[in-house]
């Protein structure tokens, strides 16, 4: 099998992966409140909103970024190139997520939450499968 073979397998992965990572942001929401049941009542109060509006907007964007990516491996396998730019694009934005991560959740307990180990792992996988597929797209 040739390494454009392997990177477009890898990219249709991810895509459903991204999918399935949209589809727990959206599952986890739900876990929210609880997480904040320790605040001061006007902390839940102002936090509990825009922490659940961001969990349904990550995870919906979540939803056609992993179809952008799978449509865009489906088309650069028949050689339109327009697909690699919206695959180049796609790792781009998937890379900051690793990177937000750990700028952003620090704090121990976060890393006891089974959703969010699953979506950290999930993260991982997604973003060296694309930059492994990135990198053996340009070695056309």
């Amino acid at each position: 099998m040739n390494p454009q073979n392997i990177a477009t397998r890898f990219f249709r992965v991810v895509g459903a992966l991204l999918f399935l990572l949209g589809l727990v942001h959206i599952a986890a929401t739900p876990h929210i409140p609880v997480l904040l049941d320790g605040a001061p009542a006007s902390v839940y109060a102002q936090a509990l909103g825009p922490m659940l509006l961001n969990h349904v907007v990550m995870g919906i964007l979540l939803l056609p970024l992993g179809f952008t990516t799978w449509l865009a491996a489906s088309a650069w396998e028949r050689g339109e190139p327009w697909a690699m730019r919206v695959l180049a694009v796609n790792t781009l934005v998937v890379f900051t997520l690793p990177l937000s991560i750990a700028a952003f959740m620090r704090r121990p307990e976060y890393y006891t939450a089974p959703l969010f180990l699953i979506g950290l792992g999930l993260v991982a996988i997604i973003s060296l499968l694309m930059i492994a597929a990135m990198l053996l797209l340009m070695r056309k």
